[in-house]
C-alpha cells in the first residue's frame, strides 16, 4: 500500500527551536569566558538556529524534505530541491503521539537523513495514519 504525505512548515517546531537556542544563549551569560569567546559561541548558536529553522521547521532549504511516500518497506523522501531519497526507515526512528522523528537510511549508504514531524506538519488524520504506519507497519 502506497501512502504519500505532504509536509507543511511547523510553527510549533520553530517555537521549540527558538526557545532551545534562546536558553543556550542565556546559559552563555554567566560563564567565566572572555567576551570574544561568548560572542563567538553566541554567533554559532544563532547560526545554528537559522540553519535548523530553514531546514527543519520552515522547509526553506533545498535539502529539506517536502513529501514522504511509504510503500511497503520502502520510503521515498522528496526534497525541496527536487532530489528524491529512496531507502528504509531506521530502527532508531522515534514515533510518539506528540511527534515523530523519521530517520531514513538511503540505499547504499550508512548516513541517515532525519525528518522531524509534528502534528502541525500534517493534517490530523494524515499525522495519525503516518504514526500508525511507522509504528506498526514495519
Amino acid at each position: 500500500m502506497r501512502q504519500t504525505f505532504e509536509l507543511r512548515p511547523s510553527r510549533t517546531l520553530a517555537a521549540i527551536l527558538a526557545v532551545a537556542h534562546g536558553i543556550a544563549l542565556a546559559a552563555l551569560i554567566p560563564l567565566a569566558l572572555p567576551a570574544w569567546a561568548k560572542l563567538a559561541l553566541g554567533l554559532l548558536t544563532f547560526f545554528s538556529l537559522l540553519h535548523h529553522l530553514r531546514h527543519d521547521a520552515w522547509f526553506a532549504a533545498a535539502s529539506s524534505g517536502r513529501s514522504l511516500t511509504l510503500e511497503g518497506e520502502e520510503v521515498f523522501l522528496v526534497k525541496l530541491g527536487g532530489e528524491t531519497l529512496a531507502g528504509r526507515v531506521s530502527r532508531d526512528s522515534v514515533v510518539t503521539p506528540l511527534f515523530a522523528v523519521l530517520n531514513l537510511v538511503p540505499h547504499g549508504t550508512r548516513l541517515a537523513s532525519s525528518v522531524i514531524i509534528l502534528p502541525d506538519s500534517l493534517d490530523a488524520e494524515s499525522f495519525r495514519q503516518l504514526r500508525v504506519r511507522l509504528r506498526w507497519g514495519r
